[in-house]
């Protein structure tokens, strides 16, 4: 394998480069965080890191490894001279596959290789079950992305398991907290999962007794103050909403609403408003959600779809994409469309529910 090591302690850096090229690896080597990701390019197969580091620490460069798309899967393990709970689970939290802690011994490393590189060929296989090569390497990042919350779960349990007799209440509190973190999240994107997934089978079937028929002002109200709620910004949420009815479920409206509201809301800066309007006209019914943020370009516009996010290097960005995708399915399953617009002066981004009204 071609293994990257960065680690700012010359010995340490060279005892592991003699350990992996006596094995057999082909090593890379990095005397710091900034200098390890300038090798990223040269695609490594397994990664061990240090802890401590001047200029970039471990968990920043594990935090901006996770940001690359070819590298993003590759088993990270970090080499730490501490013991303390508290790095472990910062560790964890970020996706790092294991630790090992310093003094180590031949034995721990490949060890450590051994256990994680099977398991990540096991994953890799099942992918290349339902995809060829071009289209695993489209989906890795959502595919990363429905790893990463049962990292955090696995890992955190793995501690209790452990450290069960020793750990105490205070410790105890923060690795549930993790636990419980990484559950939601996953739930979160089970459940976008499944209404997308939902919503592209009723288009297919395209009856109207199945899609429902609401009158649209309180799920849309409702979608607005959920979102707003999430991220504790109810006062940047501004609403005029006018009565209006479709042939849609009132659930399908409001889980779209807060999709689009939750991505306003997330890509905007605290205290700017997000403007949510709805109005019937001339047989239409539209719903206008105008936020502050970056906007998009034309080309990203059109490129919308599931499992697709942009500016992934200049925007942390947890989720897979589907927000924008579930809001035109949602459209689409009720007869309309979906539009997206700049917003005035070029700023910000206007999503539009463009809706036929019902009878």
């Amino acid at each position: 394998m071609k293994i990257l090591i960065i680690e700012d302690q010359a010995d340490i850096r060279a005892t592991l480069q003699d350990i992996l090229e006596l094995n057999g690896h082909t090593v890379l080597a990095a005397e710091d965080g900034v200098q390890g990701l300038k090798r990223m390019d040269e695609n490594p197969e397994f990664i061990f890191c240090d802890i401590a580091m001047p200029n970039l620490d471990g968990p920043g460069v594990l935090a901006a490894v996770k940001r690359m798309p070819a590298v993003c899967e590759v088993p990270f393990v970090f080499l730490t001279a501490k013991a303390e709970r508290s790095d472990r689970r910062a560790g964890m939290a970020l996706g790092v596959d294991d630790y090992i802690t310093k003094p180590f011994t031949e034995r721990d490393i490949l060890d450590a290789i051994y256990a994680r590189t099977s398991r990540q060929h096991s994953i890799r296989e099942r992918f290349e079950k339902v995809a060829d090569v071009h289209r695993r390497e489209s989906q890795a990042l959502w595919a990363h992305e429905l790893l990463t919350p049962l990292n955090a779960v696995l890992g955190s349990v793995l501690m209790l398991e452990q450290e069960a007799d020793t750990i105490d209440r205070g410790d105890l509190k923060e690795i549930l907290a993790a636990i419980h973190a990484g559950a939601k999240r996953q739930e979160r994107l089970s459940r976008q999962l499944i209404r997308y997934f939902e919503l592209e089978q009723l288009k297919g079937s395209r009856g109207s007794a199945v899609a429902g028929h609401c009158e649209v002002a309180v799920p849309i109200a409702s979608g607005c103050a959920r979102a707003a709620r999430k991220v504790g910004r109810s006062e940047d949420v501004r609403a005029a909403i006018g009565p209006g009815e479709v042939d849609l479920h009132p659930d399908f409206i409001a889980y779209a609403v807060y999709e689009v509201v939750d991505n306003a809301l997330r890509f905007s800066e605290p205290g700017a408003k997000v403007q949510v309007d709805g109005a019937a006209r001339l047989g239409r019914y539209r719903i206008s959600i105008l936020d502050q943020g970056a906007g998009m370009t034309p080309a990203q516009r059109a490129q919308v779809g599931a499992f697709t996010q942009f500016e992934r290097k200049r925007h942390e960005q947890q989720g897979l994409g589907l927000g924008l995708a579930i809001a035109r399915s949602t459209a689409e399953l009720a007869g309309g469309e979906l539009l997206l617009e700049d917003g005035p002066g070029g700023r910000g981004l206007r999503v539009v529910f463009d809706l036929p009204s019902a009878p």
